[in-house]
């Protein structure tokens, strides 16, 4: 079974926010014919940490870092993760320099 990343997915992930305490709200523009904006800011907010997303998927990402580090403060940098740089690591393997190397 799987799943992706799609708009299908966003009330899901809405729903698991408010269900955490967050107060959620969109931010943005409508567009001059009076239709949803094509491009907001999706927010959760509670206690003194506000998350800002592209989308409610991107939102309970940011969110889940929050519920893992558990920070007792907003200091700087603290949503960071000890450890490698997987990122580097996922994408070199992904597209290596020399492509024989696969």
């Amino acid at each position: 079974m799987s799943l992706s990343s799609h708009f299908n997915a966003y009330n899901s992930c809405l729903q698991i926010l408010r269900e955490r305490g967050y107060s959620l709200r969109v931010e943005g523009e409508m567009t001059p014919d009076g239709c949803y904006p094509t491009v907001a800011t999706w927010v959760a907010e509670r206690g003194e940490f506000l998350f800002r997303g592209d989308n409610p998927i991107e939102l309970l990402g940011l969110v889940s870092i929050y519920d893992h580090v558990r920070p007792k403060e907003a200091r700087p940098y603290w949503w960071s993760v000890e450890g490698p740089n997987l990122w580097s690591e996922l994408m070199e393997t992904a597209f290596p320099d020399d492509p024989e190397e696969t």
